[in-house]
């Protein structure tokens, strides 16, 4: 179960989160109400650049790390240590996203956005779970193949 939720299911889902997270960032550019005045101070536009550049940061670790858990071979020239901080980084990011959920369903009334809040939980402990378990099962699975069986000796 443990190479099944690392390298198959953890991926699925950070891909998922990143084409969620295209979708939102894109309807509230086009979908918003417009505004009659728009902010064209410098304040604004700093702002603006920010936000992008932290979902461009938060697009950039959920794709490392989503390759990273999905194939050893494309991270197989990642220094190790480059690897770990990476699935640390996937780590905290979807524990932040778990806790962020409940907080925001819990402070509006019942509705569409509740059930999304609770299988945002599940999903993000799903990654963070496979960003764990990952590191851990990889020694594991490298140890098994160096190894000589009773069928390969002969």
């Amino acid at each position: 179960m443990k190479p099944l939720l690392h390298r198959r299911i953890a991926p699925a889902l950070v891909v998922a989160q990143l084409l969620y997270l295209a979708l939102m960032e894109l309807a509230f550019t086009f979908l918003s109400p417009g505004n009659p005045e728009p902010d064209r101070t410098e304040s604004a536009r700093t702002a603006l650049l920010g936000h992008g550049a932290v979902v461009v940061a938060v697009a950039a670790v959920m794709a490392g790390g989503a390759l990273v858990l999905a194939s050893s071979r494309a991270a197989a020239p990642v220094p190790r240590p480059a690897r770990s901080a990476l699935l640390v980084l996937l780590g905290l990011l979807e524990l932040g996203i778990a806790a962020a959920f409940p907080h925001s369903a819990a402070s509006g009334s019942f509705g569409p956005g509740t059930v999304i809040a609770g299988v945002a939980v599940v999903v993000s402990g799903c990654v963070a779970a496979g960003c764990v378990l990952g590191p851990a099962a990889a020694p594991a699975q490298r140890a098994s193949h160096d190894r000589p069986t009773a069928r390969t000796t002969g």
